[in-house]
């Protein structure tokens, strides 16, 4: 048998042993419970979804048979005629699927994904993580630290643990760790009896260049007037702000987390014993993507009772030497 020959036979039996590929059985999901309710709110109430997370289930299944399934108006969605038509097709066939897979599989683990700060995580959440788990060995949590967590809620994390500010975030949030701003200064280069405003007539205050609500609330709880001449140097993150008062560059005005969660902070001490609250806090926001809203509400109780707890332990004292 010639190779031309030998080559067509075997081309036919790849053709005829070619598994199609089948739409993922979330957007079937999806595709039929907004079907059944006719609405995207309820529908994704129902799954415990996003209406974000539950739309695109939907738009892949529609991108997969090549065509639209429903008429839109909002949030309202209603069965066209080839949507009808696949609902008549599968809706008996995927139940008893799914009744099939519910009597064969064991107990499945809630998935929970977390976006976090590395500070947040690395000073704070992964030394109390494993009481977590161990009192909750039915959720498979994962902490995401690639960045922009309030952009990725809903849409590939469940939840947020952010820095955020009072009254200009996009998400409604709870405070886990409101924050205080004080200064630090290393030891031995500040004399507290000069007092405040001497010691900055002639020293140079080092500030977080994005976080310029913190100066202006300071100022004012500390008597100091808007005009006050200043010599002010700024830094673009907490742990440069932090380094430079450590090497004596000026008194660095800090989030009391800067000092608690960017490392060794040796040989700063709190010369003023100032501590005025700010509106920045840790927070929490939750938006559940992947459909465990029990998981979300018990890693949110969770965690807010342990910041609870720990809140007691880091309000600074006056002229605190930083362990």
């Amino acid at each position: 048998m010639c190779s031309a020959a030998i080559q067509s036979i075997v081309a036919r039996g790849f053709e005829e042993f070619t598994i199609r590929r089948l739409p993922p059985t979330g957007s079937l999901e999806a595709f039929l419970t907004a079907a059944r309710f006719g609405s995207l709110r309820k529908a994704s109430d129902e799954l415990n979804l996003s209406v974000s997370a539950l739309s695109r289930r939907v738009q892949k299944l529609e991108r997969h048979v090549g065509t639209a399934l429903f008429t839109r108006t909002g949030n309202e969605y209603r069965l066209n005629q080839e949507g009808k038509r696949l609902v008549a097709e599968i809706e008996q066939p995927f139940d008893q699927m799914m009744s099939v897979f519910e009597r064969h599989e064991g107990p499945r683990k809630m998935e929970l994904v977390v976006g976090v700060p590395t500070s947040f995580a690395t000073a704070w959440l992964i030394p109390r993580l494993d009481f977590f788990r161990k009192a909750n060995t039915d959720i498979e949590l994962r902490l995401d630290t690639s960045g922009s967590p309030v952009e990725k809620l809903g849409d590939s994390l469940d939840m947020i643990i952010f820095f955020a500010e009072e009254g200009a975030e996009k998400v409604s949030f709870q405070p886990l760790r409101p924050q205080g701003a004080f200064i630090v200064a290393q030891e031995g280069t500040v004399n507290p009896l000069d007092g405040l405003r001497q010691t900055l007539k002639r020293t140079p205050l080092l500030v977080h260049r994005q976080l310029p609500r913190i100066l202006d609330s300071w100022m004012a709880a500390v008597g100091l007037p808007a005009d006050f001449d200043l010599t002010i140097d700024r830094f673009d993150d907490g742990p440069l702000l932090v380094a430079a008062a450590q090497s004596g560059l000026g008194l660095a005005l800090v989030l009391e987390d800067m000092i608690n969660f960017y490392g060794n902070a040796s040989g700063l001490v709190r010369p003023f014993g100032e501590y005025v609250r700010t509106p920045f806090s840790y927070a929490i926001a939750a938006k559940p993507v992947s459909g465990n809203s029990r998981a979300v509400q018990r890693f949110g109780a969770w965690i807010a009772e342990e910041t609870r707890k720990d809140g007691g332990t880091t309000l600074p004292e006056k002229l605190l030497e930083t362990p």
